[in-house]
């Protein structure tokens, strides 16, 4: 404390010192209170562990309900741009802002027996959500799904999207994309969302006890618990209490701050190379039916913000070169369909791609820097492209170590590209 006022302005020190006290206290006030003679036989009660019991349950349907809903939410809001995005992303956050019991009558309002949803739900499915165990995981659902949008979402926005147009142009699907890309390299952000929205989840009280009551073995949570141990036995109300602030310290204490933590310029094209055999039809690309390895002319017309002409034969290298600005990535992502600033019209070989998808065009780009997939070994980043295209796992790891080995890295095959040089990382 001594070297802490020594380096800060008082004026600075002292309220941030009074604000560390102002949270600290009642966290002191309910270790002092706790009778820790009595803990275990508090928290053993038959209705403290039915309790119990229905909050694991409870908030393990709503962490599932949240990664079902919330992750393809949070892809849409940090890699679509739509109209009303804002809109969107407002009604993400009101829950984290509304009053608990103000988000109880809403849910009352929109799915209670006599809600906009309620009497639709009855009639066709029989099922009546108010004062069920149901009601208790949606109410638990509303209040805790922003945590994990929110977490995955920053970590969507400081991923490069450079790694996913890169599979893309390896001939991966989006879904594809998504599985094997996206989600590993957002991982800490997902993880660190869900378990804030697992604990927001296992303390959800006021929307719980406004929509789904507070019926014993049904929707009496542990927070529910504690409301009505407070009238009848403080005691173990406080004891209660610990329990789920040891909980939330625990799971805070896991995270270490990772909440809150959230390429150069591409040169290079390679087009007309055909890969191995489609298993898949709807995932060929096209021009399938060629033999692997072959060459085809390629012509092009890009229209837009960068306009050129291109007509290259097999086996032809062409380069582009130009001053800043004068359009030479544009032109690439063109190519590539990864731009909306210039349209290409593309022969590749005797098919017209212009119009496919990215990862049905059969072109594909190595960007500046490689965009190797940080969580992929050598090996695997190598297969990426046979594996997108629907070759075995084996064959497609036997070619990628043949084609290692004679670039002179096949015993770092199973390093990840962060235990490269930048000359291996390269090759």
């Amino acid at each position: 404390m001594r070297r802490l006022l020594t380096r800060t302005p008082l004026t600075l020190a002292l309220p941030a010192a009074l604000a560390v006290v102002f949270l600290l206290l009642p966290l002191l006030g309910i270790l002092a209170r706790t009778r820790w003679s009595r803990l275990a036989e508090h928290l053993t009660s038959a209705e403290s562990l039915e309790a119990l019991r229905l909050s694991l349950v409870v908030s393990a349907w709503a962490l599932g309900l949240s990664l079902v809903l919330g992750v393809p939410l949070a892809w849409l809001l940090a890699r679509v741009e739509f109209r009303g995005k804002a809109l969107v992303r407002s009604l993400v956050l009101l829950p984290m802002v509304l009053p608990p019991t103000v988000g109880g009558v809403a849910l009352l309002l929109g799915f209670g027996r006599r809600g906009l949803v309620g009497p639709l739900l009855e009639e066709t499915f029989g099922v009546v959500l108010p004062f069920h165990t149901s009601g208790a995981v949606v109410a638990a659902t509303f209040v805790s799904m922003p945590f994990l949008v929110i977490s995955l979402e920053g970590a969507l926005n400081g991923l490069s999207p450079r790694y996913e147009e890169t599979a893309a142009s390896l001939g991966a699907s989006p879904v594809r994309v998504f599985a094997t890309v996206t989600l590993p390299m957002v991982a800490p952000g997902l993880a660190a969302g869900a378990a804030l929205t697992w604990a927001r989840a296992l303390g959800e009280f006021g929307a719980t006890i406004t929509f789904a009551g507070n019926l014993p073995e049904t929707t009496q949570t542990l927070p529910l618990r504690v409301y009505l141990l407070l009238q009848e036995d403080p005691e173990a109300a406080t004891s209660v209490s610990l329990l789920l602030l040891v909980v939330a310290m625990a799971v805070l204490v896991v995270l270490r701050g990772r909440w809150l933590q959230g390429a150069g310029g591409d040169r290079g094209l390679r087009a007309g190379t055909e890969g191995a055999e489609e298993d898949v039809p709807d995932e060929a690309l096209p021009g399938k039916s060629a033999a692997p390895g072959r060459s085809w002319p390629f012509r092009a017309e890009v229209t837009g913000f960068t306009e050129v002409a291109l007509d290259v034969a097999p086996g032809t290298t062409v380069a582009v070169v130009g001053p800043n600005g004068a359009g030479k990535t544009t032109l690439l992502r063109a190519l590539l369909g990864l731009t909306r600033r210039s349209r290409a019209r593309i022969g590749l070989g005797p098919d017209e791609v212009g119009g496919a998808p990215p990862h049905r065009r059969g072109i594909a780009w190595v960007p500046q820097d490689g965009a190797l997939f940080p969580h992929q070994s050598a090996l695997a980043n190598t297969a990426y492209g046979l594996r997108a295209q629907g070759v075995r796992r084996r064959e497609a790891h036997e070619e990628a170590y043949g084609w290692l080995r004679q670039l002179g890295v096949g015993h770092l095959a199973a390093r990840k590209p962060a235990q490269l040089s930048g000359g291996q990382a390269q090759r």
